[in-house]
């Protein structure tokens, strides 16, 4: 069985436009439904009202599928990892339930979600859930693509298997290389031997990588119909194998990502974070965006060479006054390894007008507390915090008692959060030209408690951690031979 695109203009689409229009108008004051379904993996969002999607083209199967998006809705593209999952979406402002389905392993739906929607995906298994909108993700041309990182089946971001629709890159047909970015980057944390391969198995790579590699290529992904595409693979889910552990995610021009530790969760003391901008346009540039939670050191390596690129040292006063560190790369790719001698987040971003973190976007991006754990984050604009389960929350200093799915709106800034229960915090930055080109995976409770151990070798001289080839001469020929398979199709 494979179900494709469900829309939430249902029997309920009313009652949706009605709540939504209360939530505007009622929102201090709003208190969200009392839910009697059982809740199972959870995982919530926000759809910032963008420039709508337009057509689009998408391999499914081997077979290329033209569709269009409704004015005014984003896209939620959910892939099952295991047989019988029962998915459900429901609009938390009303409560009410969208849309369900049951999936089997490699198995996708893709429901249409309305710009201002607050919303939550219920599965019954793990899932991985990517919310993508505004018009020119999916073009593929040089300002397409989104950055995220992949959760892994196992949890967390760190894994030895993962599911996942990759998200939209640019494509390297009748564009500078200097320009592409590309939707599979996989950094290795041990030496592996990895395999990758589409749901349908036509196509697949096998390698090797070292400790401290990166291995890249483009894989299929959709594009705006009659778009022409040169990735790799005859199916837009992809699988992942390796005998070691990894990290794997999307870069691309524009990125907004908070990263994750690399010894689990969003707090920590090393982080691997890829940030590419190859487009020179007035007031971009690439950044990292540091909060400690502490008084610490802060340096950031180069991790080609282990060089090292600035460094920082944040006291007790600049934890007192949650200061930050906007650090400006300039323009090029940037693989980048961080350290710190104490706990702080890092959130990657590129800026557009102005090369200030006011002007960061635009973007979406997710990042999560434990119970009983404090994290620190930026935004340039506004962040959401959703509530899984009832609890208290702390929130800049303010008590606050929250009920399962309620959520708090808050503003620009660094903000403290933290919670006798898990949070979900979405940052929302609309940039200086609004809402165009978002993207990003959801996370849930799992993705943040899974826990690491702490990989020093990375940080040691003489690591070989070149850029890793071996995968090239690999995904250009299968690249043109996707590009051939779409030509004839489109010529049939």
């Amino acid at each position: 069985m494979f179900i494709f695109y469900k829309n939430v203009k249902c029997e309920n689409a009313g009652k949706l436009a009605a709540s939504l229009l209360l939530l505007l108008l009622v929102l201090p004051l709003l208190s969200p439904p009392v839910y009697s379904q059982p809740v199972g993996h959870v995982y919530y969002g926000y759809v910032p009202p963008s420039t709508d999607l337009p057509a689009l083209d998408e391999l499914v199967k081997g077979v290329k599928v033209n569709f269009t998006v409704p004015s005014g809705h984003a896209l939620l593209d959910i892939v099952a990892y295991e047989d019988g999952t029962r998915v459900e979406l429901y609009d938390i402002v009303s409560g009410l339930l969208v849309n369900s389905t049951i999936l089997n392993a490699l198995e996708k739906v893709t429901f249409f979600v309305p710009y201002g929607m607050y919303f939550k995906v219920i599965a019954s298994k793990r899932v991985g859930v990517l919310l993508t909108g505004g018009s020119s993700p999916y073009n593929p041309g040089a300002f397409s693509g989104v950055a995220t990182f992949y959760p892994s089946v196992e949890g967390g971001f760190r894994g030895k298997t993962f599911v996942f629709m990759p998200a939209p890159a640019t494509h390297q047909y009748g564009y500078s290389m200097d320009l592409v970015h590309r939707n599979f980057y996989m950094f290795a944390l041990e030496s592996t031997d990895w395999e990758l391969k589409d749901r349908i198995e036509k196509f697949s790579t096998r390698d090797s990588t070292p400790r401290g590699g990166v291995a890249s290529a483009i894989l299929q992904s959709r594009v705006d119909q009659g778009g022409v595409s040169a990735a790799v693979g005859y199916d837009s889910v992809f699988k992942l194998s390796s005998t070691g552990e990894v990290i794997v995610g999307s870069v691309a021009l524009g990125a907004l990502v908070q990263v994750p530790a690399l010894t689990g969760g969003y707090v920590g003391k090393t982080f691997w974070a890829p940030v590419h901008a190859t487009y020179r346009q007035t007031g971009r540039t690439a950044a990292l965006v540091i909060v400690p939670l502490e008084p610490c050191r802060v340096t950031v390596y180069k991790r080609e060479d282990m060089s090292v690129v600035a460094e920082r040292e944040f006291t007790d006063s600049d934890v007192a006054q949650k200061n930050y560190w906007f650090l400006k790369l300039g323009i090029g790719r940037f693989d980048l390894l961080v350290q710190s001698t104490g706990d702080i987040t890092v959130l990657i971003a590129q800026t557009l007008t102005e090369e200030s973190p006011d002007f960061i976007g635009d973007g979406i991006a997710f990042l999560g507390s434990r119970p009983n754990q404090e994290v620190r984050f930026f935004t340039p604009s506004t962040a959401i915090i959703f509530s899984p389960e009832d609890q208290t929350a702390v929130i800049n200093g303010e008590t606050r008692t929250l009920k399962r799915d309620q959520f708090v709106i808050l503003g620009s800034g660094v903000h403290s959060v933290k919670g006798s229960d898990h949070l979900i915090i979405q940052i929302v930055a609309p940039g200086a030209q609004g809402f165009q080109k978002w993207g990003h995976y959801l996370i849930e409770p799992a993705d943040i408690d899974a826990s690491y151990p702490d990989v020093p070798e990375l940080f040691e001289k003489g690591v070989p951690v070149l850029m890793y080839a071996g995968i090239a001469a690999v995904i250009v020929i299968a690249g043109a031979v996707a590009f051939l398979f779409l030509r004839r199709r489109k010529k049939a």
